[in-house]
């Protein structure tokens, strides 16, 4: 028994030096363009949670950061667990139907990195009288659990796969272009040049924005332009904000052009899609597909090689 009990507590003392070394291998992997080992991703990557089922994740926080905004933090089930989500990648939340009908999965996209020991964030907006996930997971209280399953991989980034990348992002849909442009400022030698366009409905619904300007003050290659359909103040526009839904003028004046080596990631509301770059492409049972490109993009001499839609 004393030597079962030693071995336990050996192995309990070496895993958040293991969970180290196999992050950082994660990371060397990425700046040598090769693959961490297997054993290391297996371990470590899909510890706190995997993509066959659902995980219970107690919430450790809930904090409004917005207008029907919230933060909430879920701890892992192992405080030295890690996440270790391939970016830009996602996970399924189970929450249940707004009508009592039974539960439904959204995807969401953590906004911690996915080397963050013991804990992930996910920022959600609620659509009160409309949402069902997102109404389910903004109203968890501290001890309240949800499930979650995951993590799957939406498009890789790697250091300097492309020259500069632009992105238009509606409300939530802020949270997948944050973690590809983090993932991009944080990559050793990666030069690439990210623009953002963040668009609401007004500037009280903007969240989030003390983040992003912190990122664009240390990072010259960062830059973030803020869009409202109707702006509440009249020094709105003095300020540099934008107005209006997104077009064909904003997008040449602040997003890099149609050309080999740059690429537009679009995150938001249905008709945002619809409008500047074509709807994604859904079928029953399959996994959702780009689809052709079409509005702003494509009248602007945009590719499908050149667009990507979250």
């Amino acid at each position: 028994r004393n030597d079962q009990r030693a071995a336990v507590q050996q192995r309990t003392c070496c895993k958040p030096v293991m969970a180290h070394f196999a992050r950082a291998l994660q990371r060397c992997s990425k700046i040598a363009g090769v693959a961490a080992t297997s054993v290391a991703t297996a371990t470590f990557c899909d510890a706190a949670i995997n993509k066959k089922d659902f995980t219970p994740l107690v919430v450790a926080r809930n904090d409004k950061i917005g207008a029907n905004v919230h933060k909430v933090t879920l701890a892992f089930p192992d405080p030295s667990d890690t996440l270790g989500m391939t970016c830009a990648g996602m996970l399924m939340v189970e929450g249940e139907k707004r009508d009592g009908s039974g539960k439904i999965a959204r995807p969401y996209t953590p906004v911690t990195r996915d080397d963050t020991v013991g804990r992930m964030e996910l920022v959600v907006k609620d659509y009160p009288g409309v949402g069902n996930v997102s109404s389910h997971v903004c109203s968890r209280k501290v001890g309240d659990t949800l499930r979650v399953k995951g993590c799957f991989t939406k498009i890789k980034v790697e250091a300097n796969k492309w020259k500069r990348v632009g992105m238009v992002a509606g409300g939530s849909g802020l949270t997948p272009c944050l973690q590809v442009a983090e993932e991009l400022l944080s990559l050793p030698g990666d030069t690439t040049k990210i623009d953002l366009i963040f668009c609401n409905k007004n500037e009280g619904d903007i969240f989030l924005k003390d983040h992003l300007d912190a990122l664009a003050a240390k990072h010259d290659r960062f830059t973030v332009k803020y869009c409202v359909d109707k702006p509440l103040g009249m020094f709105w526009s003095w300020t540099g904000g934008l107005t209006g839904y997104v077009d064909a003028d904003m997008v040449k004046a602040h997003l890099p052009p149609p050309s080999e080596g740059n690429i537009v990631m679009v995150c938001g509301p249905p008709p945002m899609y619809k409008a500047i770059c074509g709807p994604k492409k859904f079928e029953k049972g399959k996994p959702p597909k780009q689809g052709p490109i079409d509005g702003v993009f494509k009248a602007l001499g945009y590719t499908e090689a050149m667009c990507f839609k979250f």
